[in-house]
C-alpha cells in the first residue's frame, strides 16, 4: 500500500468516527485516540520514505560506478573530447584534449578557449561545421591545422533510442604523422562521424552508452568477470571475447597492450589493443584492480605503419639514387647528427666510413676537418663552428656560399632545409671548373687580343642577325664607330650605314632609295643564308676588299674582309704583263711557223738535187764527191724532220692540231713502229726485245701522231745506249677488253738522266743525260731536244699520261698509259 493510500484510509476513518457514535465521546478522549492514529501515520510514512531513500541510493550508487568507468575510460582514451550536455546543460572539456590544445583553463576551458587555437581555413572550417552540429546534429570530420601540427577533428551528436539529443560531441586527435594534407585522413578518406547503434549491454544509461558511441575509436568494457559488458559502434567486430589481454592487465595491475593485425569488414587492419584495469567497488586498490574488470579501446596503427613504410622505402630510394650521384652529399637529423651520406662525401672529405657509420654529430665532423686541415683558415674557429652550428635553427631557404681550402682547392657549399627538421649538405669541388673558366678566360682575352691586331675585318653576327663580335680593322674598313658597333645593331642597319661605300649598279651613278632597299635585301639574305661564299669587292674609294662568308656551328656567321688595294694594283699590273708576254710567245710561235715554213721549200730543193746527184743521173761522182752529197742529204733530212716537229709543237701550243682518230690493231701498230728503228740500232749491236700480246686488241687513237711518240721514244733509247746494250718495247690493256687503258713502255740501259733533269727533258729545245762516246752526229739526239716535249703534247691530246723512271748509268724507262 501506498503512502497516498494510507493517508485516504486515515483520513475517511476520521471522517466516520466524526459522525458515528463517537462523537458524542468525551473531548479528552478523542484528543488522545487522534494522537494516537496520527503517531502511526507518521510510523507509515516513515517508513515509506525510508525504503524510497534506500532504492534512490542503490541507483546512486549504481550511477557513480558507471560515471567513474565512463570518468577512466575517458581519461585513458588518446583522443581529446569536449561536450555540450542536452540534458543536464553545461559543457564538458577532457584533460587530454586540454593537454592537447595546451589551454590554460584546463578541464574547465571553454569553447572560445579552443576557437582560439586555431585562425584562418582551419578556424572557418571548425565554426562551420561545429555551428550545423549544434542547430540540427550534422556529423563531421575534418583536418585542422594548428601551428605545425595537423588534428583531426569529428563532431557527432549522441542520442537515445526515441531520437532525443543527449549532447554534443567533438573529438580530436593529433594525425601530424600521418596525414596526407588534403583533407582526407591516411586512407584517403574523409573521416566521417559514426552514428550511434545500438548495444547490448544491458546498460540503462542512454547518456553515457550514446557519448561512448559516439566515440570514433573502438572502446569496450567487461565486468569483473572479464566477460564483455559493453561495446560502442566502432568497436563492432574488432573485440575479441577472449579474457587473455584482460587477465594479463589484471594480473599485472596496469595497462597491457597489444599489436595485432585484425579482419575488419574484411580489410586487415593493423591495431594496438590496450586492455587496462577498473577497480572493483569498495576494497584496496590494488586489490580491487585485481578483481574489477577491465576497459579496452583499440587504435587503428594500419595508416601509421603504412605511411612509415612508405618513408622508409622512400628513404631506401632516396639513399640509393645519392649513392650514385658525384655531388657530395650528407643529410644531419635536427639534433645536428649524420643521419646519411654517400660515397662522393666520403671521398671529397678523405674520411673513415667506419667512423661516419656511427653518426658523428656536425661538431664533431668539424673538428675532424680541422685538424686535418681541410676547412677555411680562420682566425677564431669557436666563432666559425658556432655561426656553422646555428644554421641548423636559422636556415629556412637554401643558401650558397665558397670555402677556399688551405690545399688550394674551391668548395661550393650549399645547405637547404630538410623536411624532418635538419639540414642538408652538398659539397662540390669546383676547382678545375673554376681552372677552367680562368683558363676560358685568358683564352678570351688572347683570341680578342689576337682578334684586334688581325689586318683582316672580322664581325661575327647571331642567328639573330645581330653583332656580337667585331675587330677595329672591320670598323676601319666600312668607315663605322666602335661605339655604335658595340650596341650590337642589326646587320641590316649596318648594311644601310654602308651605303657610301657600295658602288652603285652599272649605268648609275648613285642609289635610289628602291634600288637601294632591294639590294640590302639581297645582301642581308646572302649574308645570314649560312652559305659559305667569297668575292671581291670595290669600294667607291678605291679600297678592294676580299669577302668572305663562312658559316658558324651555333647558327652564327662569320664575315671576314682583307684589304688587298695593293695586291690589286700588283695583279692587275702583272696580268697586264703576263698578257704582254702571251701575245710576244704568240707571235714568237708565229714567227717560227712562218719561217719554218718558208725554210721547208728551198729545204726540199736542196734534197731533191743532192739526191739525184747521189743517184748518178748527170755522170758518176768520185768519192769525196759521193761523201759530200750523201752529207747534204742527211743534213737536209735532218733538218727537214726538225722543221717538222716545230711545225707540230706551234700547231699544238697554238691549239690548231687536231687528232684525226681511227681505229687500229695495237699489235700490228708497234711492230711497224719497232721496223722503223732495226737498222739503227743493228748499227749499234743493240738488242732489241719485243713483248706484246698478239690479242692485245684494237683501240681508237691518232695512229700517225702516236708513231710519232713511239718512234721518238725509241730513237732517244738508241742514242743514249752505249752499244752492246739492249732497249725493250712492251705493251699492256689495262681494264675491260673493249676498253681500259693501253699502257705501253720504252726501256733501255742507256746512261740514265739525273733526277735534276728529268722533268726538263719534257721542255722544248732541251736534253737531257749524256750521250755515250759512241753516238754519232747521224743520231737523234743530236736534234734540238723538241721528241720528248712533243711526245708528252701528243700522249695528253689523246687524254693519256707519260712517266720517266731514270737511274744514272743503269737505264731509263719512259711509260705512256693511253686511254683505248
Amino acid at each position: 500500500m501506498s503512502s497516498e493510500e494510507l493517508k485516504t484510509r486515515i483520513s475517511d476513518f476520521f471522517a466516520s468516527i466524526a459522525k458515528g457514535p463517537l462523537g458524542e465521546m468525551d473531548p479528552s478522549l478523542v484528543a488522545v485516540i487522534a494522537a494516537c492514529a496520527t503517531a502511526i501515520i507518521f510510523c507509515i510514512l516513515y517508513f515509506s520514505q525510508r525504503a524510497r531513500i534506500q532504492r534512490l541510493e542503490v541507483d546512486r550508487e549504481r550511477l557513480t560506478a558507471v560515471a567513474t568507468r565512463a570518468k577512466e575510460i575517458l581519461a585513458t582514451a588518446p583522443d581529446g573530447l569536449f561536450l555540450w550536455d542536452h540534458i543536464l546543460g553545461g559543457i564538458t572539456c577532457s584533460r587530454r584534449l586540454a593537454v592537447l590544445l595546451n589551454l590554460e583553463g584546463g578541464t574547465h576551458a571553454r569553447y572560445d578557449d579552443i576557437r582560439s587555437r586555431f585562425e584562418g581555413g582551419s578556424l572557418q572550417a571548425l565554426e562551420r561545421n561545429v555551428s550545423a552540429l549544434r542547430s540540427n546534429g550534422s556529423p563531421f570530420g575534418i583536418l585542422l591545422t594548428s601551428g605545425k601540427r595537423t588534428l583531426e577533428a569529428v563532431g557527432a551528436r549522441a542520442e537515445t533510442d526515441d531520437g532525443q539529443p543527449v549532447a554534443d560531441i567533438v573529438w580530436m586527435r593529433d594525425v601530424s604523422e600521418i596525414s596526407t594534407g588534403d583533407g582526407a585522413d591516411a586512407t584517403g578518406q574523409a573521416p566521417t562521424a559514426h552514428p550511434p547503434g545500438a548495444n547490448a549491454s544491458g546498460l540503462d544509461d542512454r547518456h553515457l552508452t550514446a557519448l561512448l558511441d559516439a566515440m570514433p575509436i573502438p572502446i569496450w568494457l567487461r565486468n569483473s568477470g572479464l566477460r564483455i559488458a559493453f561495446v560502442n559502434h566502432a568497436a563492432q567486430g574488432v573485440v575479441d571475447e577472449a579474457p587473455a589481454m584482460a587477465e594479463k592487465a589484471r594480473q599485472q595491475g596496469h595497462a597491457f597492450t597489444e599489436r595485432r593485425l585484425l579482419d575488419v569488414d574484411n580489410a586487415a587492419r593493423l591495431m594496438d589493443v590496450t586492455e587496462i584495469p577498473l577497480g572493483a567497488q569498495g576494497g584496496a586498490p590494488e586489490e580491487s584492480a585485481k578483481t574489477g574488470g577491465t576497459v579496452g579501446f583499440a587504435v587503428d596503427r594500419t595508416e601509421r605503419e603504412e605511411a612509415e613504410g612508405e618513408l622508409k622505402r622512400q628513404t631506401q630510394a632516396r639513399d640509393a639514387v645519392l649513392e650514385t650521384l658525384s655531388n657530395s652529399i650528407a643529410i644531419f637529423t635536427a639534433d645536428k647528427r649524420l643521419d646519411f651520406c654517400n660515397p662522393a662525401f666520403v671521398k671529397l672529405w678523405d674520411l673513415d666510413a667506419g667512423w661516419l657509420r656511427d653518426k658523428p654529430e656536425f661538431g664533431e665532423i668539424l673538428e675532424k676537418l680541422r685538424e686535418r686541415r681541410q676547412l677555411p683558415e680562420v682566425a677564431d674557429f669557436r666563432a666559425f663552428k658556432a655561426e656553422r652550428l646555428a644554421q641548423f635553427n636559422a636556415v629556412t631557404v637554401p643558401v650558397q656560399d665558397l670555402m677556399h681550402l688551405p690545399d688550394g682547392r674551391t668548395i661550393k657549399r650549399t645547405v637547404a632545409p630538410h623536411a624532418d627538421g635538419g639540414l642538408i649538405f652538398a659539397y662540390d669541388d669546383m676547382s678545375q671548373q673554376l681552372g677552367l673558366e680562368r683558363s676560358m678566360k685568358e683564352q678570351g682575352a688572347v683570341q680578342r687580343e689576337t682578334l684586334d691586331n688581325l689586318h683582316e675585318g672580322v664581325a661575327v653576327y647571331g642567328s639573330d642577325g645581330r653583332l656580337t663580335l667585331f675587330n677595329p680593322v672591320y670598323a676601319r674598313l666600312w668607315n663605322l664607330d666602335d661605339t655604335y658597333l658595340q650596341t650590337e645593331p642589326h646587320i641590316s642597319d649596318v648594311v644601310d650605314r654602308s651605303r657610301a661605300l657600295t658602288p652603285p649598279a652599272q649605268d648609275n651613278d648613285s642609289w635610289t632609295d628602291d634600288a637601294w632597299r632591294q639590294h640590302r635585301d639581297l645582301v642581308v639574305a646572302r649574308l645570314l643564308s649560312r652559305a659559305q661564299t667569297s668575292g671581291q669587292i670595290k669600294l667607291t674609294n678605291g679600297t678592294v676588299v676580299d669577302q668572305a662568308n663562312v658559316p658558324l656551328p651555333d647558327g652564327a656567321v662569320l664575315l671576314s674582309y682583307l684589304d688587298v688595294t695593293d695586291s690589286a694594283r700588283v695583279e692587275g699590273a702583272l696580268r697586264q704583263q703576263a698578257k704582254a708576254f702571251q701575245e710576244a710567245d704568240k707571235m714568237k710561235t708565229e714567227f717560227i711557223a712562218n719561217v719554218s715554213y718558208q725554210v721547208r721549200t728551198p729545204l726540199n730543193t736542196v734534197i731533191g738535187f743532192a739526191d739525184m746527184l747521189s743517184q748518178n743521173l748527170y755522170g758518176e761522182l768520185n768519192p769525196r764527191q759521193s761523201e759530200y752529197t750523201n752529207g747534204i742529204l742527211a743534213t737536209s733530212r735532218t733538218v727537214m724532220s726538225i722543221l717538222g716537229d716545230i711545225l707540230d709543237l706551234t700547231s699544238i701550243e697554238t691549239g690548231r692540231l687536231k687528232l684525226e682518230k681511227d681505229t687500229f690493231d695495237v699489235h700490228a701498230f708497234l711492230v711497224t713502229c719497232l721496223n722503223l728503228i732495226q737498222e739503227r740500232a743493228r748499227h749499234r749491236n743493240l738488242k732489241v726485245e719485243f713483248d706484246c700480246p698478239p690479242d692485245i686488241g684494237w683501240m681508237i687513237a691518232d695512229e700517225k701522231r702516236l708513231k710519232q711518240v713511239i718512234f721518238n721514244l725509241l730513237s732517244n733509247a738508241i742514242t743514249f745506249t752505249p752499244p752492246h746494250g739492249s732497249l725493250r718495247l712492251e705493251a699492256r690493256r689495262q681494264g675491260s677488253a673493249s676498253g681500259g687503258d693501253i699502257v705501253i713502255t720504252v726501256a733501255d740501259t742507256g746512261v740514265g738522266i739525273p733526277a735534276g733533269e728529268r722533268e726538263r727533258v719534257f721542255q722544248p729545245f732541251k736534253q737531257g743525260g749524256t750521250k755515250p762516246p759512241e753516238a754519232t752526229d747521224d743520231d737523234a739526239g743530236n736534234g734540238p731536244g723538241l721528241g720528248l716535249s712533243i711526245a708528252r703534247n701528243f700522249v695528253g691530246l689523246h687524254g693519256g699520261t707519260i712517266d720517266i723512271k731514270s737511274m744514272p748509268g743503269r737505264g731509263t724507262t719512259v711509260t705512256c698509259r693511253i686511254p683505248a
